[in-house]
């Protein structure tokens, strides 16, 4: 399964994506700051960076940034951000489960639901494995993934609107164990579809990963903004782990 590389490759997933800013990774990033002490200048590992939102924002507290991502188009939309916000950040275009590097970090984040994308469950968990091999010893990771108790009692089927004179269609379902999403896009009578497909992790699954890895868990939240996670009502599972 590869829907992964031509949506996040599109011009028009950003559009789709537009009301996740820069103020919301920042919201995330202080929540994550706030939470962990470190020397000066500490390395950070973003793994599945995007359009570098939270690369930007770290880079701009002091941190020495990597991020990888699989898209040349949201690598190169990154390094103008970054470019834009004078942060010096190291971006390598990459799949996750393929990279590979002598360093080692103080921090490894994987933030935005960028965790679930493929088939089996042991690429899955490769990618939480991939966190632990690259961190110094008690380096942190991060992980940011949506809430499946709350996603599953408050999918909303259908949302339409417009940006940029596109139409913008997106339609949900759940089946099985994943969460379908199908984008159309319309422009001038002309249509394109994309589609998402994320492995639905329960609470429990993404924990049993965590501690296989061989993670200490020390914190957990429910939003960006701090709260607690409560598995009826929080929309996030934010979960802060110490190797």
């Amino acid at each position: 399964m590869t829907w992964y590389k031509d949506w996040f490759n599109s011009e028009h997933y950003l559009r789709v994506y537009s009301h996740r800013d820069q103020s919301e990774a920042e919201r995330l990033v202080e929540l994550i700051s706030k939470n962990l002490n470190f020397n000066a200048n500490p390395s950070l590992l973003d793994m599945a960076c995007g359009a570098g939102r939270h690369a930007v924002a770290f880079a701009k507290l002091g941190f020495k940034v990597t991020a990888i991502d699989i898209s040349p188009r949201l690598i190169s939309e990154a390094k103008l951000s970054a470019e834009q916000a004078s942060a010096e950040i190291d971006f390598v275009l990459s799949d996750i489960l393929e990279y590979e590097s002598n360093k080692r970090f103080d921090l490894v984040i994987n933030l935005f639901t960028s965790i679930g994308y493929f088939e089996k469950d042991e690429e899955n968990y490769a990618v939480i494995e991939k966190a632990y091999n690259h961190l110094k010893p008690d380096g942190y990771f991060v992980i940011d993934y949506f809430n499946k108790d709350f996603l599953m009692k408050n999918l909303v089927p259908t949302t339409v609107f417009s940006e940029n004179g596109l139409k913008i269609t997106q339609n949900r379902s759940i089946e099985g164990i994943r969460i379908i999403k199908e984008i159309i896009i319309e422009n001038n009578g002309h249509n394109e579809q994309f589609y998402e497909s994320v492995r639905l992790f329960s609470y429990e699954e993404i924990l049993f990963f965590i501690k296989k890895a061989g993670f200490t868990i020390f914190k957990q939240y429910g939003d960006y903004f701090g709260n607690d996670y409560v598995i009826e009502t929080s929309p996030r599972l934010i979960i802060f782990v110490v190797k």
